[in-house]
């Protein structure tokens, strides 16, 4: 169980984190006024280094097509959060005083002021850039010599590894 929890949290980690990373410093990040901190660049990057260590090198999780609902539905989820934040009024404690009146946690996600611009933005990552992402990151899974078989593979493995000594996949 703890295999298939982390198995399935990295195919939803990993995808999302280089959403979050090229969103933000491609789109959100403004470099002639903002200022480079330790925390915007761990929350916005610095974790997907070790991600991808984790996940491609030292653990050689494969990637499936069947995971592919996982990091969409937790897209999906969060999009639905970002609506329910911008209209309820709780408020962006990172907003500067003053200067932005809608409360979206990013500029472009403002569905009060920029519903068309956010819901084009949001349509395009969940059916264009989350797609091609996670087969991206698919194809790059299954270079490295896997470590987890089959279950009932017989006497040995892909790659010479015995099936006795492995974890059954998912």
């Amino acid at each position: 169980l703890l295999v298939k929890t982390t198995w399935a949290l990295w195919s939803i980690v990993l995808p999302i984190q280089i959403v979050i990373t090229i969103l933000y410093w491609a789109v959100v990040f403004d470099y002639s006024e903002d200022e480079v901190i330790y925390v915007g660049v761990m929350l916005h990057g610095g974790m997907l280094l070790p991600i991808i260590i984790d996940g491609f090198l030292l653990s050689r999780l494969p990637l499936r097509m069947k995971q592919f609902i996982l990091p969409e539905t937790f897209a999906f989820i969060y999009v639905l959060w970002t609506i329910i934040h911008s209209f309820s009024g709780i408020g962006n404690p990172y907003a500067d005083a003053g200067e932005q009146n809608d409360d979206a946690i990013y500029d472009v996600l403002a569905w009060k002021n920029k519903t068309i611009g956010a819901m084009i933005l949001t349509l395009v990552l969940l059916f264009v850039v989350s797609p091609i992402l996670f087969l991206f990151c698919r194809v790059i899974s299954r270079i490295p010599p896997r470590r987890l078989c089959e279950e009932g593979a017989g006497q040995h493995c892909e790659n010479g590894a015995a099936a006795d000594s492995q974890v059954p996949l998912l």
